[in-house]
């Protein structure tokens, strides 16, 4: 038998050494304390308490907030082939949503209104 994924909607912010990025991983996602490792001056790290243990996320890599309050990092070219904007947003302020796509009961819905409207049915 085969599977799909459900479709969630998880909160992520992509990881950069600076501090606004640093403020969007605490405030927005909600991670407190943010603890980025210095050890390589070139490549910091931010360490993440996840279920599993400590993981590292380095510049680029996503950072998300799962569905039941749990963190853990992504790698960009995973984050990109796994999800999708559920909408368009600038420094966390949603502006406008995706158009919904209506479900199958909703187009035959129309199409019975469109076949009565022509005198069809």
């Amino acid at each position: 038998m085969k599977y799909r994924k459900k479709p969630v909607e998880i909160e992520a912010v992509q990881f950069a050494d600076d501090p606004d990025t640093l403020i969007k991983i605490n405030d927005g996602l909600g991670l407190d304390p943010v603890n980025v490792s210095y050890e390589d001056p070139d490549n910091p790290v931010l360490k993440i308490p996840t279920l599993e243990g400590v993981m590292t996320a380095q510049v680029g890599d996503y950072i998300i907030k799962g569905v039941n309050g749990e963190f853990y990092p992504c790698k960009p070219d995973i984050f990109k082939e796994t999800y999708e904007p559920s909408g368009l947003s600038v420094d966390g302020k949603l502006l406008a949503e995706k158009l919904a796509v209506p479900s199958e009961r909703e187009v035959d819905k129309q199409a019975r209104r469109e076949r009565r409207r022509k005198g069809l049915l």
